[in-house]
């Protein structure tokens, strides 16, 4: 998971000046004016068509990106100021397989998680490098929980329908269950030095594996974990551990605050019964209050007032934030938080048009809005894709049950 960095004016001029690239500033300056953007604004009709052009260029930016590295992972992303590629990326690639089978690429879903079995160590954790293909020096071994914790999500998914799978999506559990503290959490293989909430996808991961491959330790120790978690869960919807380090301390970046209510929705389907919808019902109702208070698309940042903040927004956490509103209407049947999901989807899809030259960028969700954001300026990258194309999904269902209406 990547961390933002806040840029100063100065500094966004020379990324755009130092680019040579008229159509790339002429983006960053236009989405700078639009910003901050008002949901009010934005159609809340939905046309199906549009839905399924979003999924079907999706899947072509995968492919793409997928077959450019040749290994079975995915780039991380595509930056139009360097027109290059980052190299494959474990983590991503791994939530990303559940999202492939769902779209029918089964071949794709296979080739990576055969490039990621590829990667399994001895102690059955996975190599979480993000490096290209043939490095003549490679680093020394990274793992990370959080990222086996993703792997692990697709290589269950690749369980359920392959049993070689299951040997490896086993190892990679128990590997996290021998590594889990007694408090439930972690305290080694880290990607920031502290155990952050966005760590229930882990627990959620865990849950799933558990119960795919009827091991009761792993299942359990996938409870641990959540309910190592859920004091974080504040009754007034703030959810405390969602910091990055060193980046506006003490206030949570809203990419690891909707990862943590995914963690704990998802664990609802797998594990009904422990009240974890409920425990993230506060969280999703402060957001979706705040954004109807405002009438904007929230910034980066969640205050612990739960008001949103800075001259840019995450377009990965909105992606998130339409798919989690989405499931949970499926979930419970209320209606609450969808009719908020197309309006960020008509804004997401928006975005995707391309008003570049690059042929890599066709299909790809931008990181940030505006495009020179402090997170992945000017890059598309496959996480928020994924997000995106979970959503849609989402989206089609509900207009499929609606009998083709919003």
């Amino acid at each position: 998971m990547r961390t933002p960095a806040d840029g100063s004016l100065a500094r966004t001029l020379w990324r755009i000046t130092s680019s040579g690239r008229v159509d790339l500033a002429a983006r960053t300056l236009a989405e700078r004016r639009a910003w901050p953007l008002r949901l009010g604004e934005i159609l809340t009709t939905t046309d199906p068509a549009s839905v399924d052009a979003t999924i079907r260029n999706g899947i072509g930016w995968i492919a793409r990106g997928q077959d450019y590295w040749r290994c079975g992972g995915i780039p991380a992303s595509y930056n139009a100021r360097t027109r290059r590629y980052d190299g494959p990326y474990p983590e991503t690639t791994g939530y990303s397989i559940p999202t492939l089978l769902a779209l029918g690429q089964d071949r794709r879903a296979s080739r990576a998680a055969e490039w990621l079995v590829s990667r399994q160590l001895g102690n059955g954790a996975i190599r979480c490098n993000i490096e290209p293909p043939g490095t003549t020096a490679p680093a020394p071994e990274e793992i990370v929980i959080f990222d086996c914790g993703a792997i692990l999500q697709g290589l269950t998914a690749m369980a359920r329908r392959k049993v070689p799978y299951e040997a490896p999506a086993r190892r990679l559990a128990e590997f996290l269950v021998a590594t889990q503290a007694a408090s439930g959490t972690w305290d080694r293989h880290l990607a920031f030095p502290a155990f952050g909430s966005h760590n229930a996808l882990v627990g959620y991961a865990l849950l799933e594996a558990g119960v795919t491959l009827d091991a009761p330790a792993i299942r359990d120790a996938g409870h641990r974990c959540l309910a190592a978690l859920r004091p974080r869960l504040r009754p007034d919807g703030y959810i405390e551990g969602c910091e990055f380090p060193g980046v506006r301390p003490g206030v949570a970046f809203l990419h690891p605050f909707v990862y943590t209510i995914e963690g704990f929705l998802k664990a609802e389907e797998i594990a009904p019964g422990h009240g974890y919808f409920d425990a993230v019902r506060p969280a999703l109702d402060a957001l979706h209050d705040e954004i109807r208070r405002t009438d904007r698309v929230p910034g980066a940042f969640v205050n612990a007032d739960l008001t949103t903040s800075t001259g840019f927004t995450a377009l990965t956490a909105i992606a998130q934030l339409a798919d989690v509103g989405f499931k949970a209407d499926r979930m419970d049947g209320a209606g609450r938080y969808s009719g908020i999901s197309r309006r960020l989807m008509h804004l997401l899809r928006a975005c995707c048009s391309s008003s570049l030259d690059d042929a890599e960028w066709v299909g790809g969700l931008p990181s940030a809005y505006p495009i020179d954001g402090g997170y992945l300026p000017f890059c598309v990258n496959n996480w928020g894709l994924k997000y995106l194309l979970d959503a849609s999904l989402e989206e089609r269902h509900t207009l499929d049950t609606s009998g083709g209406t919003p």
